[in-house]
């Protein structure tokens, strides 16, 4: 009987030490960011049968006899608690909130080994442009498709879509975000309703700024030499290849006294918008014509509001000369319903790329995309009369819009659709784990979004060092997913979550596992002490 108490003694000894041993790997990783503390569960061993059969009925009622044979760990398995957050400087240090685990893969595998599970955000990007962990794992996550627009519906290693470029003799690796040519512009000024014309044309007054522009190149900078139009606005816009250029938008009034059919207390402005003469890949490079984009006039009635626009743009059937009315007819409309031109972008009279279609906005738009032309066809045939200026049909007038009142001429907001190249200035990961890149060209571009996964039974899950974890047959596979999708929680940037180990309950748990390690030794002292007593009746 002694003999048995001291092997229980000592099963009751060598579970307790193993208890220790899980608190004491606790504390050690009490400053471990993103480790899962583990939980010990003790549990009886199989209990020997007492007596013949060691079972008996007693007054109709059925008992057994048995007697224990110690103790041993049941389980010892992670707890997923959350630990608290601490911020950080760093943009890819993640924290999740909530329920899931972040995905890494050892590139040692070469993409065939299995993938791994941590709470642990702390990543970093490597020479290679990976984003890895502290043990150079690579984090998982699914790339977006920046010419379809589109997520892939598989993870992979996030990695920057960097390039190698030579500067100044040297390779930098570099991310940059490619250019967007311009494809609309909006200009909104007001034009002084007290402002007189500067140029004049007995013939063609709604064209006369036409008449006296000069876009060759030894007068390309100043396309009205010395006398400039009563007033004029300037954008930056962009070719396909990310060259910018400057895009100026000339107006003038129109002297209502030389038109007729001209609607009393109206006021008519001409407009004319061009490019620099050097920049015409056209074959109107060199020309007096050198630069033209678009021209038209706007309206305004009495109380200074616009009320029709309309726009010439070069007829692309025909090879004239710019500077000839013919060679000018009513404008095309944008997917938007804004009048459009083309103009093709170059350098020395070479096209650098194809032709540019940009629409323009004063402010209205044609719902319809189309005119009500009152018979005109090209500029030529307008001549003096109002009443055949091409007017837009379902006109439909925006919030920001060109106006005409009796204050000095501005320009109220400009702006345009198109950029250069970028150049990598930050990156920046949302709740949902959207990894963002933004340029140097304003523009921000979604890069990948980091993958969260979850299991049925995440307490099947084998530890395999770095704070990572691997799936087993008890944890079932992993589930893919993202940050906020059923039931997953949301990322947090700047962010990594502290071990959850509490010291105070570790140190709750160490006094009760050492008394339960002091009783079990002094079982095996007693024990000892009555075999001792036995052997010395012997004697």
């Amino acid at each position: 009987m002694s003999f048995g108490s001291m092997y229980v003694g000592a099963t009751g000894v060598i579970a307790h030490s193993q208890g220790m041993q899980v608190l004491a790997n606790n504390l050690a990783n009490v400053n471990t960011i993103g480790y899962r503390r583990s939980e010990l569960l003790f549990g009886d061993l199989i209990s020997q049968q007492m007596g013949s059969g060691g079972a008996q009925y007693d007054s109709g009622v059925f008992r057994t006899s048995q007697i224990g044979k110690g103790v041993g760990v049941s389980t010892i398995r992670p707890s997923f608690n959350e630990g608290s957050l601490e911020n950080t400087n760093a943009v890819t240090d993640l924290a999740l909130s909530g329920e899931g685990f972040f995905g890494v893969s050892d590139p040692s595998m070469g993409g065939t080994g299995a993938t791994h599970y941590t709470r642990a955000g702390s990543f970093r990007f490597n020479n290679d442009a990976y984003l890895v962990d502290a043990a150079g794992f690579r984090l998982q996550g699914y790339a977006y498709d920046q010419e379809t627009g589109q997520w892939d519906t598989a993870v992979s290693d996030i990695r920057l879509p960097y390039e190698d470029v030579i500067v100044d003799g040297e390779t930098a690796r570099v991310v940059r975000s490619e250019p967007v040519a311009t494809n609309s512009v909006e200009v909104v000024a007001n034009l002084d309703h007290s402002a007189t014309e500067v140029f004049s044309s007995t013939d063609n007054p709604f064209f006369s700024m036409l008449e006296a522009y000069n876009g060759s190149q030894s007068n390309a900078a100043t396309p009205f030499g010395d006398t400039e139009p009563q007033y004029s606005t300037a954008m930056d816009v962009f070719d396909a290849e990310g060259n910018s250029y400057e895009m100026t938008v000339y107006y003038d009034p129109v002297n209502p006294d030389t038109l007729s059919n001209a609607v009393p207390g109206y006021s008519y402005w001409e407009y004319v918008i061009a490019m620099p003469g050097d920049a015409d890949g056209s074959a109107a490079y060199g020309t007096s014509g050198a630069g033209l984009a678009g021209m038209g006039v706007l309206t305004f009635n009495s109380r200074g509001a616009l009320v029709n626009q309309s726009a010439f743009s070069l007829d692309p059937s025909a090879s004239g000369d710019p500077k000839d009315l013919a060679s000018w007819v009513p404008a095309t409309f944008d997917e938007e319903g804004l009048p459009q031109f083309n103009f093709t972008f170059g350098a020395d009279g070479q096209s650098t790329g194809e032709v540019s279609t940009i629409g323009y906005d004063f402010g209205v738009n044609s719902q319809s995309s189309s005119w009500r032309s009152h018979g005109t066809g090209s500029a030529a045939t307008l001549g003096t009369d109002a009443d055949l200026l091409p007017e837009m049909a379902d006109m439909d007038r925006d919030a920001r819009v060109t106006t005409s009142f009796a204050q000095p001429s501005f320009t109220g907001y400009y702006n345009q659709d198109g950029y250069t190249w970028g150049y990598l200035n930050y990156l920046s990961v949302d709740e949902e784990g959207i990894l963002s890149g933004h340029f140097s060209n304003g523009q921000t571009e979604e890069l990948y979004q980091v993958g969260v996964y979850k299991f049925n039974s995440p307490w099947g899950l084998s530890r395999d060092g770095h704070t990572n974890f691997v799936a087993t047959e008890a944890s079932g596979g992993a589930i893919e997913g993202v940050a906020g999708d059923r039931g997953r929680g949301t990322i947090n940037q700047n962010s990594l979550e502290s071990s959850n180990v509490d010291m105070a309950d570790e140190f709750s748990n160490m006094i009760v596992t050492q008394r339960g390690y002091q009783a079990n030794t002094k079982v095996i002292t007693t024990a000892d002490t009555m075999l001792n007593t036995l052997i010395s009746v012997k004697r």
